[in-house]
């Protein structure tokens, strides 16, 4: 099958025969996307149509670690833990050598109240004076349909460390893929029993929801 010229548009579009653009733009070869040079005309959309396996590290302005909580007869409660860091190993063709690592800095909390973020760092809840970070660490890996890959690791909140299994979806976007999960927790597991006065007044079970937005790792911790 021979090569063909035209236009950026062109070779984006029409991906079924190989296309080499003029003077340093982009190789369209064989159905793939290949810089040659510069790429800066071609919108991230196109470039970035799945992961690269590679060393990912977790940037925290762009991720989301939230919670949600019942608060009996009132609204739910939900907040956000703003500081965290962490890193990710993801290699869609080696799902298993996949790794996470998150550690989220309990004193970063944010609610709508002052006050609650305050008890939410007392030794009824989170204890942050003892146990000042919330971790997880994966310890396997293995694929799941549409892409998704299923991990099971270690969390550790106030000191407890319990086996968690959740199911990752990943997001191609630049610089880096996103990395995102939602999952359930009972609090009374990790020692956390704040929230009893008048009975159960907040309910056990956590809601948690993850959006690990990513950027390339620098080659020493690659």
């Amino acid at each position: 099958m021979g090569s063909r010229r035209g236009s950026p548009a062109s070779c984006v579009n029409d991906l079924r025969r190989p296309c080499v653009l003029p003077a340093e733009e982009v190789a369209c070869v064989e159905g793939s996307l290949h810089t040659v040079s510069s790429w800066r005309w071609l919108p991230a959309s196109l470039v970035v149509d799945r992961p690269a396996p590679g060393a990912w590290v977790i940037d925290p302005a762009r991720s989301t670690v939230e919670f949600n909580v019942t608060k009996l007869g009132f609204s739910d409660v939900t907040g956000t833990f703003r500081e965290s860091a962490g890193d990710v190993r993801y290699d869609p063709s080696n799902i298993a050598a996949s790794s996470i690592r998150w550690r989220v800095r309990v004193a970063s909390v944010a609610t709508d109240d002052s006050r609650r973020d305050q008890s939410l760092q007392a030794s009824e809840y989170f204890d942050a004076a003892h146990h000042p970070e919330l971790t997880f660490e994966s310890r396997g890996a293995r694929p799941a349909p549409d892409g998704a890959f299923i991990v099971t690791g270690d969390l550790t909140m106030r000191g407890v460390t319990r086996r968690l299994t959740t199911t990752v979806r990943v997001r191609p976007q630049a610089p880096g893929p996103s990395f995102e999960t939602s999952f359930e927790v009972n609090r009374y597991d990790y020692g956390i029993a704040g929230g009893t006065v008048m009975g159960r007044l907040i309910g056990s079970a956590v809601r948690v929801r993850i959006v690990a937005a990513t950027q390339p790792a620098p080659a020493g911790i690659r």
